[in-house]
C-alpha cells in the first residue's frame, strides 16, 4: 500500500474532513469531524452519534466521500485531498485501538460517549498548487 509520503503528511497536519454519504432517501448530506489518521491502515478515526443524518446514512450506505483542505489566501497556496472511503462503526477491540488513538489527539473528546467510526481510505488525489498549479497525485488501495 504504497501511498505518497506528501499525502500522509497533509492528512497529519490537518483534523478537520468534509464528509459526503448519501441518506435514506438517496440525497446528499454533508457535515465535518474531527479525524485521526491510522498510517498503519490508512484508515481515518472519527466519532459521531448514532442519531446524526450522516450515521444514519453510513450504516445503509457505507460508501462515502470527503474532503480535506486548507483555506488559502491564493490559488497558488491550494492544498487538499478528494477521498473515496469504506464508513464502517468499530466494535470491540478496533474500537479501543481507535479510540486510543483519537483521545491522543483530542483528549477534549473523552467527555463524549460517542461511538467510533473509521473510514478506510479507498482512493485519494492531491491536489498542491505549492508543486506546480494544478500539481496532483494519485493513490488507490489495491
Amino acid at each position: 500500500m504504497s501511498i505518497d509520503p506528501k499525502i500522509i503528511k497533509f492528512i497529519r497536519k490537518n483534523h478537520v474532513l468534509s464528509l459526503s454519504v448519501i441518506t435514506s432517501d438517496n440525497l446528499p448530506w454533508a457535515c465535518n469531524v474531527f479525524y485521526v489518521l491510522d498510517e498503519e491502515r490508512l484508515n481515518l478515526y472519527f466519532l459521531t452519534e448514532l442519531k446524526t443524518e450522516h450515521a444514519k446514512a453510513m450504516l445503509i450506505q457505507p460508501q462515502v466521500a470527503g474532503t480535506i483542505a486548507v483555506t488559502p489566501k491564493t490559488v497558488a497556496q491550494i492544498q487538499g485531498i478528494q477521498f473515496q472511503a469504506q464508513a464502517k462503526l468499530l466494535q470491540g477491540e478496533q474500537a479501543k485501538d481507535a479510540y486510543d488513538q483519537y483521545y491522543r489527539a483530542f483528549p477534549f473528546a473523552r467527555v463524549m460517549k460517542a461511538p467510533i467510526w473509521s473510514l478506510q481510505l479507498q482512493q485519494i488525489k492531491m491536489t498542491n498548487n505549492l508543486l506546480g498549479f494544478a500539481h496532483k497525485t494519485h493513490w488507490q488501495r489495491k
